[in-house]
């Protein structure tokens, strides 16, 4: 036999065994990962973070998953302190709620630079309550790490082991008695959505960001009451939207609408630069306006209005400040936005739509969409720069997937 006859053979086998492995991979795909995978996915987790220069003081396990992977990193670099918290689980309207299971107070030193630590990250709800918990504790950093990330999680994760679309076993789910915790239909909705471009006919979604502007001379110091009073972005409010820019730059943005304030537009200008889209104004998306309490700090209004400044806390629908907006006004435009938008033939074909407005108008936005009394509307946190993520269906349902997201700000 020739020495080509020979190679055409080897091509020959090599491609037989090609072709039986996709076969397999088609009829029998992969549902379990392995535990030198788990290993793998650790090194390559540990080797991120090395090139990037985040050194944790403290690595939090979350969960059984995170416990296991989090001894594996806290190994590869050299035998980090690690900490197992579990979860808990509440069920309300079909929502999943997360809660931690122990609740601790840590040394400062020891929470400096926390790097959180999960088996799987499908929606990444559980990631962004552990994260947002440490930094209330005082963490000056917190990272994210997974072994493997379901393509639809909505949360950031830094440092990733493995990304997959696909709904995988865990190597030490290897028991029939493993209770695998439950996805909520919301969530589940969310990495259904984000799993494929071609979606099946009745399941055509529509992605939505809702930001708040960034931060103005006005609300510098977070303590005065400005709602249709025209004010500058910071240099920080200008820094604040191009990390929103940037954070929504590979979305596919295809149209930005705004409020007509300088400050909104500002904002959405400096978006519109980083992720493209059409740039359209529409009044409707205009802050409250507060009447005489403009411009006026809240030690100042209740200097002045004691009595009703007090109702205002309790019960800010009813008690209105003098010559104010009422917040029903403000649904209603709010209310004729959203329909309008969601069936205007200009927005056709478009899928990926950024929102720009303020404080008040997206607390109530999302309070409507979310089917919360409106009483409870200042109850919601609306940070400046924050990104709301919300998903409709070709029937207009909406589903709000996170809010008040403010990672790309740090």
């Amino acid at each position: 036999m020739s020495t080509t006859e020979i190679f055409a053979l080897i091509l020959s086998l090599m491609g037989a065994i090609a072709s039986l492995w996709f076969l397999y991979e088609k009829f029998f795909p992969l549902r379990r990962l392995s535990w030198r995978s788990a290993q793998n996915a650790a090194l390559r987790i540990s080797d991120q973070m090395k090139q990037t220069g985040y050194d944790p003081t403290l690595i939090v396990g979350i969960g059984r998953g995170g416990a296991i992977m989090g001894a594996l990193i806290s190994g590869c670099l050299g035998h980090r302190p690690l900490l197992v918290i579990d979860r808990k689980y509440m069920w309300m309207d079909g929502r999943r709620l997360d809660d931690m299971a122990l609740h601790l107070q840590l040394p400062p030193g020891l929470i400096a630079r926390v790097l959180l630590v999960a088996g799987e990250a499908h929606s990444g709800n559980t990631m962004r309550l552990y994260h947002d918990r440490f930094m209330q504790l005082g963490a000056a950093s917190v990272m994210r790490a997974a072994y493997f990330v379901q393509k639809g999680c909505t949360e950031r994760i830094e440092y990733i082991g493995i990304r997959s679309d696909r709904d995988l076993r865990m190597p030490w789910m290897f028991t029939h008695n493993y209770v695998r915790d439950s996805r909520s239909e919301q969530e589940a909705m969310a990495v259904e959505y984000s799993r494929s471009s071609t979606l099946p006919t009745g399941a055509h979604v529509k992605t939505w960001f809702i930001v708040r502007h960034g931060e103005s001379t006005d609300n510098e110091g977070g303590d005065r009451y400005s709602g249709i009073t025209e004010c500058p972005l910071t240099e920080n409010g200008l820094g604040q939207a191009d990390g929103v820019g940037r954070s929504l730059q590979s979305e596919g943005i295809q149209k930005i609408i705004c409020s007509p304030m300088k400050r909104a537009v500002a904002t959405a200008r400096k978006i519109q630069s980083l992720t493209g889209g059409q740039l359209v104004i529409d009044q409707r998306l205009r802050e409250i306006d507060y009447g005489e309490w403009e411009g006026l700090t809240r030690k100042e209004v209740f200097n002045k209005w004691p009595e009703l400044y007090s109702k205002y806390k309790h019960d800010p629908v009813t008690n209105i400040p003098p010559a104010g907006e009422s917040p029903m006004r403000v649904l209603e435009r709010v209310q004729d936005f959203w329909q309008e938008v969601q069936h205007s033939p200009s927005m056709k074909g478009i899928s990926k739509v950024i929102v720009v407005s303020h404080n008040a108008v997206a607390r109530i936005l999302l309070t409507h969409l979310t089917d919360t009394p409106l009483s409870q509307y200042r109850e919601r946190r609306i940070d400046n720069a924050s990104i709301s993520k919300v998903m409709i269906d070709d029937l207009g349902k909406a589903s709000v997937v996170y809010e008040n997201c403010t990672d790309h700000l740090k």
